[in-house]
């Protein structure tokens, strides 16, 4: 991600860089320079020996933050017209990638068309001779793509040498949206933060608690959307509380929002909290009413550690949750629709507990627990030619 130091879609191309490393590649990286609030793990990779390839992210005026932003859902060709000097600052940063020479070049995109976004990262890969696979995150069903958007994005999918989304609900909006079979894609998983895969012991409490997990961000992670549907005239009369925890832009927002709403005193903002653990151990439901999603690393680690959860029909959310069974699917990001599946969960708390443990059963058995090992074999296998443990260099390069 441009936009913050460190998001959900790192963990996965940073933990394969560690594991390609230990077997003894050649690894180099690339990302924006956030110096000293870079995430502990660049530092860790460049210690480990990984050749770090920094991106600036200047110039850093109010009409290039909002350009930064607005350039991955806009069409590039009128950004183009308006904002000459900011797109050439971002073009310089890429040749080096590319000049390194690398035997393969992962691309992890936080959202699936990001690199079509960036003309000269798609000039570059479309025109380069080295190989790239290309690691596709977040999606949204309502994703307005312009032709020229679609048309580079469609090429860069066309020429990629191996491709891999993180839900198949992701891999099939990409078809949609880019009109093109995306017949050899692939569905990866994510790794979660998670210590051991131990139930978090239930916990009763008076009022019963909700906890939402993301990024303070209601453009993609919907909290906007819920607050809505709590300010319902059904929900003044309950006991319940929604715990907040994550950091981001929207906060002020968010907490005017629930003071309009008249909600304020049920909203608790609680910050990052790195131990995922601890909020389980004070809350019963998890709650995400985003927008749009890759599969999202709370809801995984929501059910290992016993808990249910309410979604929206959003990336892998109902791939993971089953109606009735491990939690209950709003089936569009609204507020009628997510109002609704809070009502189906409110009707049945007595079977929370029970849905935990179902949740956690399911998320063991289907949990990849070794997904970097996973797209190291990925990005090995695409080769054209396949190298001797110490002899393949790659690159991971984040948009």
């Amino acid at each position: 991600m441009s936009g913050f130091p460190w998001g959900g879609s790192e963990y996965l191309w940073s933990m394969t860089a560690i594991e390609a490393l230990h077997d003894r590649h050649s690894v180099s990286f690339s990302m924006p320079d956030w110096a000293e609030q870079s995430h502990p793990t660049v530092n860790q990779l460049v210690q480990q020996g990984a050749q770090f390839f920094p991106r600036s992210r200047q110039p850093q005026s109010l009409v290039d933050r909002a350009l930064n932003k607005v350039r991955q859902i806009r069409p590039i060709k009128v950004l183009e017209a308006c904002f000459p000097e900011s797109l050439d600052a971002v073009r310089s940063t890429y040749r080096p990638i590319f000049a390194n020479q690398p035997d393969i070049i992962c691309v992890s995109q936080g959202t699936s068309y990001e690199a079509a976004a960036i003309p000269e990262l798609a000039e570059l890969l479309l025109t380069t001779t080295i190989p790239y696979v290309l690691v596709c995150h977040f999606n949204s069903d309502v994703w307005l793509l312009d032709e020229q958007w679609r048309s580079t994005a469609r090429k860069l999918f066309e020429k990629a040498t191996a491709i891999a989304f993180v839900s198949e609900h992701n891999l099939k909006s990409a078809e949609r949206h880019l009109a093109y079979r995306l017949n050899d894609a692939v569905v990866l998983q994510n790794p979660v933060n998670l210590s051991h895969d131990e139930i978090v012991p239930w916990v009763e409490t008076t009022p019963i608690s909700f906890a939402t997990v993301a990024r303070l961000e209601t453009f993609f992670k919907g909290q906007d959307v819920l607050f809505e549907a709590l300010s319902a005239p059904e929900w003044r009369s309950r006991l319940w509380q929604c715990q907040l925890y994550g950091a981001g832009p929207d906060r002020a927002y968010l907490e005017s929002l629930a003071d309009c709403y008249g909600i304020r005193d049920r909203i608790c903002f609680k910050g990052h909290v790195a131990d995922v653990r601890s909020i389980w151990a004070d809350n019963q439901m998890l709650v995400l009413p985003s927008k749009g999603e890759g599969t999202p690393l709370a809801l995984i680690e929501a059910m290992i550690c016993g808990r249910p959860a309410i979604v929206t029909n959003v990336g892998g959310n109902a791939e993971w949750i089953e109606e009735g069974k491990t939690g209950f699917v709003a089936e569009a990001p609204t507020a009628i629709a997510l109002k609704a599946a809070l009502e189906r969960a409110w009707q049945h708390q007595q079977h929370w507990q029970t849905m935990g443990m179902k949740a956690h059963q399911i998320a063991l058995q289907r949990r990849d627990r070794t997904p970097a090992q996973s797209l190291l074999n990925f990005i090995l296998e695409a080769m054209p030619h396949r190298f001797a443990l110490s002899d393949s260099q790659f690159t991971l390069s984040k948009p």
